[in-house]
């Protein structure tokens, strides 16, 4: 058997959780590894579906008719925005 050292608050920690839970501290702990040491071993694999096999309101959204460039140096719009503006409230 192996020891696994703790901070008391965090002993303190996972001993209130486990009780609520039912559990002994040593299950939770048990429990967390399990947990997350199969998460790392299991890798999520990202399918992206074609354009095809999404919803309709999806297809109609990706292929709306771009107005304009998008600027590399504007990634998130801030400059367009501030154009836009003023523009419609002559700024």
């Amino acid at each position: 058997m192996a020891t696994i050292t703790l901070s008391p608050a965090a002993y303190n920690n996972a001993k209130l959780y486990a009780e609520k839970q039912n559990l002994s501290v040593d299950e939770f702990v048990v429990m967390l590894i399990n947990k997350f040491s199969a998460a790392k071993d299991k890798k999520k694999k990202f399918h992206m579906l074609p354009i095809e096999k999404l919803d309709q309101e999806l297809q109609d959204i990706l292929n709306m008719p771009r107005n304009g460039e998008i600027d590399a140096n504007d990634i998130n719009g801030e400059e367009a925005r501030m154009e836009y503006y003023k523009e419609k409230y002559m700024l």
